[in-house]
């Protein structure tokens, strides 16, 4: 069995591997941020044709500007919420539920290009945890463990109530899907010393044993 208590913790290796988290993390931020414009373009695409008939439906070019500015809206708001990743809040907490849910959404693509599929089996708990250090943790521990399973995978996430805290359990589960496992090739692998240098800086109990790792959040009480 291994925890990061046996590490001393190092303020230099956390921000190393911080950077290094980050580093994997941009290629699927990026695609966020695109995906959040296109429809922007198409319907800018619609009015413009739109615009180029003799007599145009000013109502429906209207409506058309205010979904523009809606989509324009939402699209901004979108954006900034993903540049908290780059810089969290350190005093914002959030549901295990929807922070798990967001975690999983954000790696969910990358991952199933190289063969692992992420599941989540929550039920029936309840928690408020800092969300810096779930953003933090959960995307390590998941990364870390997709780039050193010799074979495509299911990485299934549970939870479970402890006293002032709740314990997050991730599971690899052998699969038979036919891809490509392999690290990806944007930046370095992540090891588990990285997660468990992250873990320690956020005040987080990490604990590996065989293909499971087990991760422990302090609970919060709501802000």
């Amino acid at each position: 069995m291994l925890t990061n208590d046996r590490i001393a913790h190092d303020p230099r290796h956390a921000e190393a591997s911080r950077y290094a988290l980050l580093r994997r993390l941009t290629p699927t931020l990026r695609h966020h941020i695109v995906g959040e414009f296109q429809p922007l373009g198409m319907l800018t695409a619609l009015m413009e044709r739109r615009l180029q008939n003799e007599a145009p439906n000013l109502a429906g070019l209207r409506e058309n500007c205010q979904s523009l500015g809606d989509l324009s809206r939402t699209a901004a708001q979108k954006c900034v919420d993903l540049m908290t990743w780059l810089a969290p809040r350190a005093d914002c907490d959030v549901s295990l539920r929807f922070g798990v849910a967001e975690c999983l959404d954000l790696l969910a693509t990358s991952l199933r290009f190289r063969g692992f599929a992420l599941e989540s089996q929550l039920q029936g708990v309840e928690a408020r945890v800092s969300s810096s250090a779930l953003r933090s943790v959960l995307p390590t521990a998941l990364i870390a463990m997709s780039d050193h399973c010799s074979e495509p995978a299911d990485l299934v996430v549970r939870a479970q109530s402890l006293p002032q805290a709740v314990q997050l359990s991730i599971d690899a589960r052998q699969s038979s899907r036919q891809t490509d496992n392999r690290a990806s090739g944007d930046y370095r692998v992540l090891r588990w010393d990285d997660v468990m240098a992250v873990a320690q800086a956020e005040s987080v109990q990490a604990v590996r044993e065989g293909e499971q790792v087990r991760l422990i959040f302090p609970t919060l009480s709501p802000s």
